[in-house]
């Protein structure tokens, strides 16, 4: 039926007046389209309606102004925004409070045969799409310029997409655009649910959400851009350009068949608020991998990034920081094949909170400063290199939280500690790449093996420390490849466990002791050690002698701990280690 024609309604329809109330009850007629430009303050669906179909006619636009949607019937009620061959496109408007309710379905239709204007749903003020279901169809259009000719939504001023459930679909050919919802000014996605298609034929766009405009934010949605399920054809993508992604769940899925794209989120001059990013590996082997990726001057904020590892064969989920983007104090965890790459990062590189996981790092040539309260451990490999190129990628540890490495790390650059401890428990290879580690504040600690020359301290202030072991009650070899220096102020912690009868021990070749370095001794566990019992406190593997002494452990002195004495030699071992005998 034709809502424009009077006979079609009660006395005193058809409804068409800012302050007028259309209400559907039952009928043998549910399509029902516009013949004319409409406003309504809302429309009823009474209990018991029947499902109606309404459509907005091509040039024609529906405009709720009022109280929107009121769904009572019981069933789903639809709302189709029109398109005909000559290129013209139907809309349905919310504004002022007005709001789409629930069990009501909006399907925006996109241009079939021209370079025409495609249907669109758009929401201004403060008008909410409640609880709806919107869809937006892609179209099989290409070269059409900067016709709108996809099925689309905005948002502008400070509506918000409430607790909607909105679908992007994919362009239908190569090149084609995919439906589009777009959040202007301030408005918000609120808890809604969006899901950008990836694309299911050769070469095509997969669906997108853009946050388009500053102050415009993700709010607490679920967004999933999907990955293609065709060959060449990309995934669903969000964008964020001088927005928030706030306290959004963001899902980037990888393509489901071989050389198909996965989704991805963009953000440019944005935030990443404290949302969640997560990033998930290919399908099927050929896949890619979903990604998402800093631009610019965006911010991780305080937000979750997870780069999960594909299937045997696929691409692992990606986290790019490019540009001048700022890492914040972001949690970055990348597995299996999943990885962060700030190879194409300004230098000198980037800082962010923490990073953990059994995935990769690349660095190219650019410094990654990490570190919060949080302790992790990275089973990893972090290595120069990525998608930007480059080598001397090197770490800095902040933060007062542990990081511990437990396997090899190949990046040259070098390793600085400033705050809290790095742990390297790796059995191969070293624990810090091939470069020097620079201890300036912190602890360098742990069982691993570290190939680069290393210096604790230094010589202008405390709080350098090297422990040979992972703990204070845990003590284990350290082993250093190269030299080993302690600056002035700097400190030696050695831990005995007389339970286990075990303490700390530092392998280096060449050790040299500066002025005013102190040695803590730490003893734990119980029981009393045998006289005559040695332990290799430092353990120099050079041909030449240990260079100074500790401030508090003169050669041949003796100290007393829990009812043992103990001596220490600079000369012990094979003649050129430290080593505490158990004397009388």
């Amino acid at each position: 039926g034709d809502w424009n024609t009077a006979t079609n309604w009660t006395a005193g329809g058809p409804p068409n007046g800012p302050s007028d109330i259309a209400f559907f009850a039952t009928s043998n007629t549910p399509a029902v389209s516009l013949s004319a430009t409409t406003e309504v303050d809302g429309i009823v669906f009474n209990a018991g309606a029947s499902a109606f179909a309404i459509t907005a006619s091509p040039t024609f636009t529906l405009t709720l102004s009022g109280t929107g949607l009121t769904n009572n019937s019981g069933v789903a009620q639809n709302f189709v925004t029109a398109v005909d061959e000559a290129g013209n496109g139907g809309g349905i408007i919310f504004s002022n409070s007005a709001t789409a309710g629930s069990g009501t379905v909006i399907t925006n239709t996109a241009a079939i045969t021209t370079c025409g204007q495609g249907g669109g749903t758009v929401f201004f003020n403060t008008s909410t799409a409640g609880s709806a279901t919107i869809i937006n169809n892609g179209t099989n259009m290409v070269n059409c310029g900067g016709f709108d000719v996809e099925g689309v939504t905005y948002f502008f001023n400070s509506s918000t997409a409430g607790n909607t459930t909105i679908i992007n679909n994919a362009g239908g050919v190569t090149g084609a655009t995919p439906g589009i919802t777009n959040f202007e000014n301030t408005s918000t996605a609120g808890n809604a649910s969006i899901t950008n298609k990836g694309g299911a034929t050769a070469s095509a766009n997969g669906g997108v959400t853009d946050f388009a405009a500053k102050g415009s934010s993700a709010g607490s949605a679920n967004i999933t851009n999907e990955g293609a399920t065709a060959s060449g054809a990309s995934g669903g993508v969000t964008y964020f350009n001088l927005a928030t992604a706030d306290h959004a769940n963001i899902t980037n899925n990888g393509g489901t068949v071989s050389d198909a794209g996965g989704g991805s989120t963009m953000l440019t001059q944005s935030g990443g608020g404290s949302a969640t990013f997560i990033n998930n590996g290919g399908a099927v082997s050929g896949a890619a991998g979903g990604f998402t990726r800093f631009f610019i001057t965006a911010g991780l904020g305080s937000a979750t990034l997870i780069a999960n590892g594909g299937v045997s064969g696929a691409g692992g989920g990606a986290i790019h920081l490019e540009g001048d983007s700022t890492g914040d104090t972001a949690r970055v965890e990348v597995f299996g094949n999943g990885s962060l790459d700030i190879s194409e990062h300004f230098t000198p590189g980037v800082t962010t909170g923490s990073i953990e996981g059994s995935g990769a790092v690349f660095l190219g040539a650019n410094k990654l400063t990490v570190g919060n309260k949080l302790s992790t451990t990275f089973s990893g490999v972090m290595q120069d290199g990525g998608i930007g190129g480059g080598t001397g990628g090197s770490l800095t540890k902040v933060g007062k939280g542990k990081l511990t490495f437990t396997t090899a790390n190949t990046y040259t650059g070098g390793t600085t500690i400033t705050k809290g401890t790095l742990l390297v428990k790796n059995k191969t290879g070293s624990g810090t790449g091939s470069g020097a580690v620079q201890v300036n504040v912190g602890t360098l600690g742990g069982t691993g093996k570290i190939n680069g020359a290393v210096t604790v301290g230094t010589g202008s202030s405390s709080g350098a420390i090297l422990l040979a072991g992972n703990n204070a009650t845990s003590p284990g070899t350290l082993t250093v490849t190269n030299t080993l220096t302690f600056q002035s102020l700097s400190t030696y912690q050695c831990v005995l466990n007389r339970s286990t009868v075990k303490a700390s021990k530092v392998t280096a070749l060449g050790v040299t002791i500066n002025s005013n370095v102190p040695f803590t001794f730490v003893d734990t566990g119980s029981g009393t050690l045998t006289v005559g019992t040695v332990f290799t406190v430092i353990n120099n593997t050079s041909a030449n002698p240990i260079s100074g002494t500790f401030s508090n452990l003169a050669n041949g002195s003796v100290f007393t701990s829990n009812g043992n004495n103990f001596q220490a030699s600079y000369t012990g071992g094979t003649g050129n280690d430290l080593t505490l005998t158990v004397v009388p």
